[in-house]
Formats: C-alpha cells, sequence, structure tokens
C-alpha cells in the first residue's frame, strides 16, 4: 500500500503544474483514426478543424483535438492519392471517429503502412521496427497460430528465439508462456519491434523481439462474417523423413458479428471458431530387435489436434472524457501424442489438453487537453492436464531412442496472474511524458509427478578394458545379458506431487520523449523492477535515446541509444526451483544399477542395488538480477518514389546470468567419492555467476508508396555469446571450470533473413509472399554419459592424440575415435574438449504465399459495410524445403551427425469469407 500512495504522490506533483497551467477546458476532446477502404491506417493525412485548426494523422493513423468547444463541427480530411472526406459531427462525439478515405482516381489501395516506421522518427526507435495494417496484415495467415509464428519470425529479426517474442494485445501483456492472438479480422494494425529502448518495455533487444497488437473499436451497425478453410492431405506434401503419406489436414469455421449495444454510445465484437488439425509425428530412430540387433524405425505416428477459440470485445462512451472497454477470451486446445518424433517412440508420448481464459477491463480518462490516464486490470486464468500413453519406467538410449513411459507422468498445472497496468500520458508543447506502474500476482499450482515412474539412461561409456561403447551398444549388450550392459544411470523422484507458489512483481516507469528543435529528438527515461519470491531488487535501468534529421526534407535521419535492461527469474522458473527441495519431494540416481537375470525395466529394482545419489537446487545468497548493456547506432534514408533504407548496430554486454552449478560436486570423479560436502549429495546452486556480450547488425529496405507492389524485406546477424545457453539450469561440463563454456545458445542461429511482398494483380487479384530464413543455427555435441560423475550428462568429447585408432576401423580399440568436421573426437583419453555448442545446423527457409480474390456481392461502392464474398488459396512453406529442427548431436550414436526431424512440410489451404 505506501508502494502504491509513494506512486500517486509522486504523479500528483509531477503532473499538477502542467494540469493548472492549461486551465479548465470548456469542451471535449475529439479523436479518430484515418484508414483506407481496406483498413489500413493512413498516416501523415491532413486534418483541419472548421477550416483552421490543422493537424495530421500520426505513423498510427490516429489524429486528436484535445479541446473542441460543444457543437457541430466540419472536418475536412484528405492524403495524397485519395479523394477528400469532408465530415460534419457533433461535439461531444461519445466515440472515436472512423475516418475512411477512398482512392482518388483508381480502385487499388495505397498501402502506406510502415512508411513512418521505417523513418524511425522516435528517439527511442531502432532496428527493424514494422507496423502492419491493410493488405500487409491481410497477406499474413488467417488462422491465429500460424500468423503468430509469421510474426515472431519477423520479431526475431531483433535478435534471439522467435518463440522468445513477447505479445501484447491493446496494451496488455498476458502472463507467463501464454500467447495467444486475437481473430485477424478484428485487428487494426500491429507494430513489430516498437521502441525497443524505451523504458516502458522490459525486454531488451536480443531477446526474442516485442510484437503489439491494437484491435479495432465494434461497428456502429450491424455487421459480420462466417468463414472456413479447408486442407486435405491430398494438398498437402508429406513429411521428409518419412516414406508414406498420411492423413494431414485441417478444417477451420467460425463467425464474427459486430454491432451496437444500444443506439448511442457502446458497440461490441464478438468471435468463435473450432480447428481441427490432422497431424503427425514421425518416427526416426534405432532400436534392438527380437534378435538383439539393431534396427532403424520409421514411423508414422497420427497428432490429431481441437482447438476452439472465442473472443468477445466491448466498447462504452461513459461521458466526454471516458471510455471503459472490457474484453474476454477463451481458448482451448487437446492435443495427442505430443513429444512423439525423431527418436521418441509413440510409447513415451503423452496427451495434453490446454485452457487460457483473460479477462482484460480498460478504462481511458480525459484528465485534462494534456493529460490522458489509462487504467488497466487485467486476470488470466490458465492451465493444462497432461496424461502419458504410458506409466512404465522410461529407456532412453543416448542418440538411438526413448522408450517406455513419459516422463512427465500424469500431470496438472492451474495458473492464476493479475495485474494492474497504470499509465499516464502528458503531453506539452516540446515534451510527450509516460509515466506507469504495473504490479503483478503470479500464482502457481500443480500436481506434478515427473519422473515418478523413473528413467533408465544407456549413454555408452569406457569398459573396464578401456573399450569404447555407445548407448546403443550397451543396451544390446544389457538386452542379450552381455558383460558391460547395466544402464549407465537410473533416475526416479519421490514425495509429495503438489507443490504452490507466490510471485509478486512490480515496475515503475518514466519515459519523456522531448523535441528539442523540430528535426531533433531526445528520449530519455528509467525503469525499476522488483519480485519475491526470490526476493531480488535494485534493479534500476536507465535509457536515453537521441534522433536527428540533418536535412530539411527529413529524408535523412541519424538515431542512438543506449540503455540498461534488467532479466527475471520467472513463476515457472521458481517452481522448478522448489520441485527438487530434498523434502517434499527427493530426486534420487543410482549408477551402474544391476538387474537380476537381464535386463526388464519393469522388473528391475535399481534402487536397492546401489548408491542413491540425491540431487537438490538452491540459490545463491543475494542474487542479483540479470543486466543487458546495450548500445546502439543507427540511420535511416528515404529515396525517391519511397524507398527507405535503415541499417543499424549494436553492442550487449550481459552480467549477472543465471546458471545452475553442482557446488558439491565429487572430487574424484565417482560419484560415490569424497566431496567438499555432504556425502552423495548433488547441490545445484543458482547463481548469477554467467557472463556474455554480442554483436548484431540489421538492414532493410522498403517500398510501400507503389500502386502496384508494395515490400519490406531485412536481414540480421546476431552474435551472442554466452556461458550459460541462456538457461537458468544450464551447467558447466565440470564445476569450477569455463573452459569451452563461451559459445552461441542452442539453436540460436547467426543469421536472420525477411520479407514480405503484396502485388495487385489484373482481375482484383492480390498475391502475396512472405519470406523468412535463419542459419548457422548452434547445437551441442556431447558423448552421451557423465565422465566426472557430477549428475550431470553434457560431457563433452576430447580430441584424439595423434594415432588414434578410427572406431569405423578398431571398434575393440581403447581408445578409438570419431572422424568430424572439427577433427578426430574420443569420447574420453583425449586431450582438451570439445567447446559447447560446436553443431551446425542447415539452414531453414520459409515462404509462405496467399492469392485472394474478393467479390462485391454489393453493387453500391461507397456503402458503409458493403457484402462481400472472399476467396483465398494460402501455402506454407511453398518451395517444400526441408527444415530441419534436429541433428543427433552423441558422438558415435547412430544419429550424430546426421538431420533426423524436420519442421512441417507444405501446407495447403483453400478458404472463404462472407462478410456483410
Amino acid at each position: 500500500m505506501r508502494s502504491y500512495l509513494l506512486s500517486a504522490m509522486f504523479f500528483a506533483v509531477l503532473v499538477a503544474p502542467a494540469a493548472h497551467a492549461e486551465g479548465p477546458c470548456k469542451g471535449a476532446p475529439l479523436a479518430g483514426i484515418v484508414v483506407d477502404p481496406d483498413g489500413a491506417i493512413i498516416s501523415g493525412a491532413n486534418i483541419s478543424l472548421d477550416a483552421a485548426t490543422a493537424i495530421t494523422s500520426g505513423s498510427d493513423g490516429r489524429f486528436r483535438f484535445p479541446c473542441v468547444a460543444d457543437g457541430s463541427h466540419h472536418l475536412q480530411i484528405s492524403a495524397e492519392s485519395f479523394g477528400t472526406q469532408n465530415l460534419t459531427v457533433q461535439v461531444p462525439l461519445h466515440r472515436a471517429l472512423n475516418a475512411v478515405l477512398h482512392p482518388e482516381t483508381v480502385e487499388t489501395t495505397v498501402d502506406v503502412a510502415g512508411a513512418d516506421a521505417a523513418q524511425n522518427n522516435s528517439a527511442t526507435a531502432a532496428g527493424p521496427t514494422e507496423t502492419i495494417s491493410g493488405k500487409q496484415l491481410q497477406s499474413l495467415a488467417d488462422d491465429p497460430d500460424d500468423l503468430l509464428q509469421e510474426l515472431q519470425q519477423l520479431a526475431a529479426a531483433a535478435g534471439g528465439s522467435p518463440g522468445n517474442a513477447s505479445v501484447a494485445v491493446d496494451g496488455i501483456e498476458n502472463g507467463e508462456g501464454t500467447t495467444h492472438l486475437p481473430p485477424k479480422s478484428s485487428i487494426a494494425y500491429i507494430k513489430v519491434n516498437p521502441d525497443l529502448f524505451s523504458a516502458e518495455y522490459r525486454e531488451p533487444p536480443f531477446e526474442g523481439g516485442r510484437i503489439e497488437v491494437y484491435t479495432k473499436p465494434g461497428q456502429p451497425t450491424f455487421h459480420g462474417a462466417l468463414f472456413t478453410t479447408n486442407s486435405s492431405s491430398w494438398m498437402n506434401a508429406r513429411d521428409p523423413f518419412s516414406t508414406s503419406s498420411a492423413p494431414i489436414g485441417k478444417q477451420r469455421y467460425g463467425f464474427e458479428l459486430s454491432g451496437p449495444v444500444r443506439r448511442k454510445n457502446s458497440d461490441f465484437f464478438t468471435s468463435l471458431e473450432h480447428r481441427q488439425i490432422d497431424n503427425v509425428a514421425v518416427v526416426n530412430a534405432v532400436t534392438v530387435n527380437a534378435a538383439g540387433q539393431e534396427t532403424p524405425v520409421l514411423q508414422t505416428v497420427a497428432a490429431p489436434q481441437h482447438l476452439w477459440v472465442g473472443n468477445f470485445k466491448t466498447d462504452w462512451q461513459l461521458g466526454a472524457k471516458n471510455t471503459f472497454i472490457a474484453s474476454f477470451d477463451n481458448y482451448n486446445n487437446d492435443r495427442r501424442n505430443m513429444g512423439v518424433g525423431g527418436t521418441t517412440l509413440a510409447e513415451a508420448g503423452y496427451s495434453r489438453s490446454d485452457y487460457d481464459y483473460n479477462l482484460h477491463l480498460t478504462d481511458v480518462t480525459t484528465v485534462s487537453p494534456k493529460i490522458m490516464n489509462e487504467a488497466h486490470i487485467a486476470m488470466e486464468w490458465d492451465g493444462a492436464d497432461e496424461a502419458p500413453n504410458s506409466t512404465a519406467p522410461q529407456v532412453s538410449v543416448a542418440g538411438a531412442f526413448t522408450g517406455g513411459g513419459s516422463s512427465t507422468g500424469t500431470y496438472n498445472e492451474h495458473e492464476l496472474w493479475a495485474s494492474i497496468i497504470e499509465d499516464a500520458i502528458i503531453q506539452t508543447k516540446n515534451h510527450l511524458i509516460k509515466i506507469g506502474i504495473q504490479p503483478e500476482l503470479d500464482r502457481l499450482e500443480e500436481n506434478a509427478t515427473f519422473n515418478y515412474n523413473g528413467a533408465y539412461t544407456f549413454g555408452g561409456g569406457v569398459t573396464a578394458s578401456g573399450q569404447t561403447l555407445t548407448g546403443i551398444q550397451q543396451y544390446v549388450n544389457a538386452l542379450n545379458g552381455a558383460p558391460n550392459g547395466s544402464p549407465t544411470a537410473f533416475s526416479n523422484t519421490a514425495g509429495n506431487p503438489r507443490l504452490l507458489v507466490d510471485q509478486f512483481r512490480n515496475t515503475l516507469y518514466y519515459q519523456d520523449d522531448w523535441k528539442v528543435r523540430p528535426n531533433l529528438h531526445f528520449a530519455y527515461g528509467v525503469r525499476y523492477y522488483v519480485e519475491t519470491p526470490p526476493r531480488v531488487v535494485g534493479a534500476v535501468q536507465p535509457r536515453l535515446g537521441v534522433s536527428w534529421s540533418p536535412d530539411k526534407k527529413a529524408t535523412w535521419n541519424l538515431h542512438a541509444h543506449a540503455g540498461m535492461f534488467a532479466g527475471r527469474i520467472s513463476a515457472h522458473n521458481w517452481l522448478q526451483i522448489r520441485q527438487m527441495d530434498g523434502v517434499q519431494r527427493v530426486t534420487s540416481t543410482v549408477y551402474n544399477p544391476s538387474c537380476t537375470g537381464g535386463f526388464d525395466p519393469n522388473a528391475c529394482a535399481p534402487l536397492s542395488t546401489g548408491t542413491a545419489i540425491h540431487s537438490i537446487r538452491t540459490i545463491a545468497p543475494h542474487l542479483p538480477l540479470l543486466s543487458f548493456a546495450i548500445q546502439n547506432l543507427g540511420l535511416a534514408k528515404t529515396f525517391p518514389k519511397g524507398f527507405t533504407f535503415t541499417t543499424d548496430f549494436y553492442l550487449a554486454q550481459i552480467w549477472h546470468y543465471q546458471r545452475s552449478e553442482n557446488i558439491n560436486s565429487p572430487l574424484s570423479d565417482s560419484p560415490t567419492g569424497p566431496r567438499p560436502g555432504p556425502a552423495n549429495l548433488n547441490i545445484l546452486q543458482l547463481q548469477s555467476s554467467g557472463r556474455g556480450y554480442g554483436n548484431a547488425e540489421f538492414f532493410g529496405l522498403g517500398q510501400h508508396s507503389l500502386k502496384q507492389v508494395q515490400f519490406y524485406a531485412g536481414a540480421v546477424r546476431v552474435d551472442i555469446i554466452d556461458d550459460t545457453d541462456d538457461n537458468p539450469f544450464s551447467t558447466p561440463q565440470t564445476t569450477g571450470i569455463n573452459t569451452g563454456e563461451y559459445a552461441r545458445r542452442d539453436n540460436q542461429g547467426l543469421w536472420n533473413v525477411f520479407s514480405n511482398a503484396t502485388v495487385n494483380l489484373p482481375e482484383k487479384l492480390v498475391f502475396s509472399a512472405n519470406f523468412n530464413g535463419h542459419g548457422m543455427q548452434a547445437y551441442n555435441v556431447t558423448t552421451g554419459f557423465d565422465n566426472n560423475g557430477d549428475g550431470d550428462f553434457n560431457d563433452r568429447p576430447q580430441y584424439a592424440v595423434p594415432g588414434t585408432p578410427l572406431c569405423f576401423a578398431n571398434p575393440t580399440a581403447s581408445p578409438c575415435g570419431y572422424a568430424t568436421p572439427w577433427g578426430e573426437l574420443v569420447s574420453s583419453g583425449g586431450v582438451g574438449s570439445l567447446s559447447r555448442d560446436k553443431g551446425v545446423m542447415p539452414w531453414a527457409f520459409y515462404l509462405d504465399t496467399n492469392l485472394q480474390r474478393t467479390f462485391n456481392l454489393t453493387h453500391n461502392a461507397k456503402a458503409d459495410h458493403p457484402q462481400t464474398l472472399t476467396a483465398n488459396l494460402r501455402a506454407t512453406n511453398l518451395l517444400n524445403h526441408v527444415n530441419v529442427t534436429q541433428v543427433g548431436g552423441v558422438l558415435g550414436s547412430p544419429t550424430f551427425g546426421v538431420p533426423y526431424a524436420a519442421d512441417n512440410e507444405r501446407r495447403v489451404e483453400a478458404g472463404l469469407r462472407y462478410s456483410f
């Protein structure tokens, strides 16, 4: 409560002089958005009020007169290539004005979205900032999941993994691990990576980027749509690792409806859709047959998905200065045979059902002509239920297969996330100030039996005679009752499966964009973050930015930025730490357990055949938060004919990176050997000892002013090196030794190239394409077993000494080596060790296309919302490129260095949409 009072006092002191200086407004604000008939925002439109006061629409198409006298007024709105729109409005106008400009002389519309973004007019804008609306938005996927994937690929141009991109809808970012988009037809525009150096945002560049989605208001009259899409197996290509075609397809159908709640001052939008997706998982593994021989397995396993998505939103004008917005959405998804594919057999899969419900309440108040307040209350209920295909002990053979039961076991998770977001926006002659506070509560409750069924690991190793064994060779020996056939290890968890954690987080930020001169902008701000538990404080993050246009026409823009960013220990990570407290749940590992009469995972009693090594997780005292220091230099140039070019360079240093280390690792490389502390106990301590550094270069070229073709293309090279793999539970190969740990992260690509284009063809056909490619992704190379007995099976190979025979020529030699792209490697008995993440995966390319034609069913071209029928044909991965997702990284295994799993092959779907 004290923090809220201090925040309120701080806000009152700051805004009181501005409010007093302006004096009372004897009228009401008049605001709106300028769009073309397709809904594309029009930036730079001229809006004059009563042939006197004139302003221009911003980069998001919005305009606002802060104080207009009550009564009737005349608005004149014009823009290049569009006809002038004359409107008579009555003030107070109890809703935002939606001004539609029609093309002046041609039927083809001009999509100018993104032009302002490319010029980087904001002092906090840098790099691959893009605004998507209109036909460019229409060119993206209709399926919200596919649309999210395309946007994540664009956001990854800022660096980092696409899956890490944060998503906010109408200013609200949902809780952890839940990212869903509203229906595309409800979206007005999307901003990708907006002003990443603003103190308003937590996420730094390189961490996946940011996606901001803004939805349309409801319609003053009733309108709606019915839609369906179909993708059948005969339209789609088979998986590149499958030997036969499979029933792959998708059926999607639903409806949308928008209109007034009552005659004036209120409206609503609602939608409901169902998706039935017939997918497959392809198993590409090596197992052992009844004769005890290694046998390849190629198997296609059905992986169906059923999903329901619903949305409801309503806007109410409560007065001349107050607007209330409420929205609710639900997401229910059922999937089968998850986890199956690659080297994981069908028996080790599981079923999962997810639910996600979101309630958002927003109140926008115009305090004075220069002060606006936005208050949000967001609540989210989400969870998941998992059921394994089998409860048998899991059997994992390094680099060959994973079978038996699923280690996830029976799993239930329920999460409640609640947040209050309070933003004040203050506009003066030369300053735009934003102040915000965002307290959050995250409650996680789980009932998890992870690894309660136990797991056997066959990682290979070295025999007493010095012979090197792979995991599959060790497993063959176990099944045949031959020597050297004991599993490398058995692990399991026992105890109370229920766990509850509560985490509180709070953020306070201040951001000022200062127009020093018309061609010179300066931005500065500061952000403060605190969370508990674990208790971390002191995350003060200053931000600076400057933007300068040296020429009178502002065709050049030079900008520079510097800022501090902080990470956080998420509630899910805190839950994972609590899962291994050693009291409520006990995690045990037995090395080389023996099974009487041969290996039978269902009949062995491994915990009674050897010494159990227990593992717990702890947190280092006085744990600071992860900190980034990032600098940026860039420029943007607008050329004749509307071409824009942007380039940016980034430098980053990273401190206090969280990672884990076994601070009680055995001193003699034997799990049961002497340790610095308690015997037979692994203490995995979460520390802030990690470091990182990196640089990135971005280049982009856009064209959004041509009538027939608009496009945007870019490339970014992101080279981030760290010793944590960007994972708080990553551990070094050997406690206290950091040699070879600095490397690029798993699955991080060095290059990301992307482009999108829209082409207006004859006969009113519109063709669009979106391309994304990423290359030189890193993957780790390991031996599959634990050489030093520290409980982590992440040991990397060593370089062979000269003269070491190759294993394929002399498999009984001790040691023997393997020829690799990095030289001859051995599992043990060599010199030095291979650095982390030395592997490089093949390039991945995605080309998604859409061909669309809209038929007007209403002859009146100027109708408010004519009836139309839109037909489209969409293809994803049109080139059917084999986009590899997994390459074998276990030295000597059957899959070593060989791709064995890939992303979806080409998918084609046809759709119809009737709008009225």
